[in-house]
């Protein structure tokens, strides 16, 4: 009698690093997201005025750092100035190659699509020697900008689930989903069509932050379908897991 085909293993992407515990996009985060077995750390990625890639969300430094520079107005130098709890609110994206073992899968979800930036982008991760790399990104044209440049895997952050056709013959590979658009019915349409599809939780409809989530819903999730996670605690989600895991007769 055949055995039931395995269930392939979920992928836990740390949301901006082990955000959960420490500044987002952070060496710390970084470093401790490697040490919670996260099989993907995701940064932020921005250019700076001079043409410098750095890791943060935001466009600015409000929110992290209670200062008004605007990434993409101010030069790296004196970016780099800026220190909050003792590293650089914006850490470069060399400093992120640097931090990171080679071997280390990375998800980089760019902010900044201009052209320019995905130029710098590309061409510094074809030169990193790193060969686990994700571009994250969020406008069709930028999809097939980077296809035609770059192998690596391509996730699409994009506006609406509506775009996945446009996304999958522009080049993409993996189709990301806020949760709440995760229903049972969307992912077992897309898994079954034989693209992978990741969910960021949280956001929206959840009422709860982007990355947190529950427990049950993210055990839901895994068996309709989605084959990664964008969590800020990627330990007690691969406990989640695990644990669904454990629980499935066999």
């Amino acid at each position: 009698m055949s055995q039931p085909a395995a269930t392939p293993p979920v992928s836990i992407i740390a949301h901006r690093g082990f955000s959960a515990r420490h500044r987002e996009n952070s060496p710390q985060a970084w470093h401790a997201a490697i040490e919670a077995g996260a099989d993907f750390v995701e940064v932020d990625i921005r250019m700076t005025s001079d043409g410098v890639l750095v890791c943060s969300h935001d466009a600015d430094l409000g929110r992290i750092a209670g200062r008004p520079e605007a990434i993409a107005t101010t030069a790296a130098a004196d970016l780099a100035r800026i220190v909050v709890a003792g590293a650089a609110a914006t850490p470069t994206l060399d400093e992120l190659f640097a931090t990171l073992p080679v071997e280390q899968p990375i998800l980089f979800d760019v902010k900044d699509e201009r052209p320019e930036a995905l130029d710098r982008l590309v061409a510094a991760a074809g030169a990193s020697g790193r060969d686990r790399l994700v571009f994250g990104l969020h406008e069709i044209p930028s999809v097939v900008s980077v296809r035609a440049r770059s192998r690596d895997a391509i996730l699409g952050l994009l506006p609406s689930p509506e775009q996945a056709d446009a996304f999958f013959a522009g080049g993409g590979d993996i189709l990301r989903l806020w949760e709440s658009d995760a229903t049972s019915q969307r992912l077992a349409a897309i898994a079954g069509s034989g693209h992978p599809v990741w969910v960021t939780t949280g956001h929206g409809e959840t009422g709860r932050k982007v990355g947190d989530y529950h427990a049950q819903a993210l055990r839901r999730m895994a068996a309709d379908g989605a084959s990664g996670f964008l969590v800020n605690d990627p330990l007690e989600a691969r406990a989640a897991l695990s644990q669904q895991m454990a629980e499935t007769p066999a």
